[in-house]
């Protein structure tokens, strides 16, 4: 901790042969408290002013601040910055989508609540109904049937309590996202993945993709593609699996800005502009499996499985094990 907090001094002590650092005096100014906030939260330092400044009088202190002081009022205004904002509000009969906000009371990451305020302000596109406002019927020819095979397959061993689900609800709307590539010119996610494969430059690559969310944090795929790379660097860097958390709920909550309340229909994956909300889903139940949130995880892998039945990316072979509590395999993913 004292690392990150200037204007400490240190005097030296021996303890049982042994030099140790130990602090004379500190003192963490309203400009020091705002810099530690921005680097731990990721938000910019002129939109923490009034948050900081307020410290005095919301916690009952005075400038400048302890260490003590400091840590304690940091790792309230993080819990703050990271509280959910609530789902839209809205009640229908039957199963609905679940949004990440009735799932878990907090972001991982410090700047998604204020990434999302920013969309809202601006207004947010909703999805619209699809394929000539046809509804998906789960009792045609393209659904699974009345009792799919539960043998083993070239994916696992499938389960279908899910899809029993489904056909149970029956017809239901199919929707299309808004288009997730904004603008005439190429993707940016293609332009970062182009870079990383001309040059082999994972970080370029990274700090493309983080550019083009800083840009427009409606990019849904560079969020997905950020998570992505964080959870394959968790093979030999746990700390990146958390960070590859907030990603992929950042992913998943800009893109829930575009649902309607008590969502019921159906994201067919056919629909090209609703695969990056699928891809989001499929890696943050992946993380939270990973991490040992397995309940968090059935719920996202249900949420992708109501909203796609046709299950393209092979959910049913992974959700029974996420609902069993069945630790996490790398050979699952």
């Amino acid at each position: 901790m004292d690392t990150l907090l200037s204007g400490v001094r240190y005097g030296r002590t021996e303890c049982r042969g042994r030099e140790t650092r130990m602090a004379t005096s500190v003192s963490v100014s309203e400009d020091d408290l705002r810099t530690m906030l921005a680097e731990r939260s990721g938000l910019d330092r002129d939109l923490l002013w009034f948050p900081v400044h307020d410290v005095p009088r919301a916690f009952g202190l005075s400038w400048p601040l302890t260490a003590e002081q400091a840590e304690g009022a940091l790792a309230d205004l993080l819990d703050q910055l990271r509280r959910v904002l609530p789902a839209p509000r809205g009640e229908g009969p039957g199963r609905r989508y679940v949004y990440l906000s009735e799932i878990t009371d907090r972001y991982q990451r410090g700047d998604t609540r204020r990434i999302l305020e920013r969309i809202l302000d601006r207004g947010a596109t909703p999805a619209c109904l699809a394929f000539g406002n046809e509804d998906y019927d789960p009792r045609s020819d393209r659904g699974w049937g009345a009792r799919p095979s539960t043998a083993p397959d070239h994916g696992g061993k499938p389960t279908w309590g899910w899809w029993r689900e489904v056909r149970e609800a029956g017809p239901r709307p199919l929707y299309r996202m808004p288009d997730p590539y904004m603008g005439e010119d190429e993707p940016p996610v293609d332009r970062a993945l182009g870079l990383r494969e001309r040059t082999g430059d994972s970080a370029a690559y990274r700090a493309a993709l983080s550019a083009a969310v800083r840009e427009d944090p409606r990019q849904i795929d560079c969020w997905v593609h950020l998570g992505s790379d964080a959870f394959e660097r968790a093979n030999s860097d746990e700390s990146a699996l958390p960070e590859a958390l907030g990603y992929y709920q950042t992913a998943v909550t800009v893109a829930e800005l575009s649902l309607p309340p008590a969502f019921a229909g159906v994201l067919a994956w056919g629909e090209l502009n609703n695969r990056p909300l699928h891809r989001a889903l499929h890696g943050l139940g992946l993380t939270w499996w990973r991490l040992g949130e397995t309940a968090n995880a059935a719920v996202v892998f249900g949420n992708c499985l109501w909203t796609n039945p046709d299950d393209n990316q092979g959910i049913r072979y992974l959700i029974a094990q996420a609902k069993a509590g069945t630790p996490w395999n790398p050979e699952e993913d």
